[in-house]
């Protein structure tokens, strides 16, 4: 609880630097929620340094924390032995899944709630124009149905990330390293990924691949310039479906370790 109470705090400093950053629209921008609203996620523009430290810090480590310091203390195989194998992973993806889908959406939430009563409250437009005239990134031209899927994907993409993270830190033996997984593991991704779009040719679209952008926040990363929504879809089902096969594959070697072992 003390660690979501620190993960809100942080999200409602950074939407008040959004709203300080962002001159205070007129009462007829129709679209000024939306435009605040994509600013302060992962990767918008008025995404901080300490924001973007703790979505990755928190989100990925809420419903793991209990599986892992279990697994770091010496007491899996008691457990195990009450509960059995099977049990004990789909009980732990599910928390963990969940966790981090639960903690996005009330960070979500939150951030709507101070955007509506400190800047600009949402206006329903059934079919936004202003979105092809900005030319900005969209899913759906209704802003309501666009507003829902990103806050739907992204949260589904940060479960997706959360059970990676879960499944690297099963082999890692400290409490305290896992902690810092989440940040680690996602500096470690963006960097080969600047490193491949430097390189560029095959090689930068491969990478695309493995660049979590894809499911935390598509709209930010695209191959190509000005796509449709089907190429966001297409992205974040690809890196969708690589770290859900990724995580299969590390679960799978972590269990086969362990029952080795007897």
């Amino acid at each position: 609880m003390g660690a979501v109470v620190i993960y809100l705090l942080i999200i409602a400093g950074q939407v008040a630097y959004a709203i300080y950053d962002n001159p205070t629209p007129f009462k007829d921008n129709t679209y000024a929620f939306d435009y605040l609203f994509d600013t302060v996620q992962p990767l918008g523009v008025d995404e901080t340094m300490i924001g973007a430290i703790a979505i990755f810090l928190f989100v990925p480590i809420i419903g793991a924390a209990l599986a892992i310091y279990i697994k770091n203390n010496h007491e899996l195989y008691n457990v195990v032995g009450r509960t059995g194998w099977k049990k004990f992973f789909a009980r732990n993806i599910s928390y963990t899944f969940l966790g981090g889908v639960g903690l996005y959406w009330l960070g979500c939430l939150l951030e709507g709630l101070i955007i509506s009563i400190f800047y600009h409250g949402f206006v329903y437009m059934p079919y936004n124009e202003i979105i092809l005239i900005r030319g900005d990134n969209y899913l759906s031209l209704n802003n309501l149905a666009n507003l829902l899927i990103k806050i739907t994907l992204f949260g589904i993409g940060w479960g997706i990330y959360a059970v990676f993270i879960f499944s690297v830190a099963l082999f890692v033996k400290k409490n305290s390293m896992c902690l810092f997984l989440g940040p680690v593991v996602g500096f470690m991704i963006t960097l080969t990924e600047n490193i491949s779009s430097d390189i560029g040719g095959t090689l930068f679209i491969v990478s695309n691949i493995w660049d979590t952008t894809n499911i935390i926040n598509p709209l930010e990363n695209a191959t190509v310039e000005n796509p449709s929504p089907a190429i966001y879809y297409l992205n974040y089902a690809t890196t969708a479906v690589f770290y859900i096969t990724l995580t299969a594959v590390l679960l799978r070697i972590w269990y086969m370790k362990n029952v080795e072992r007897g």
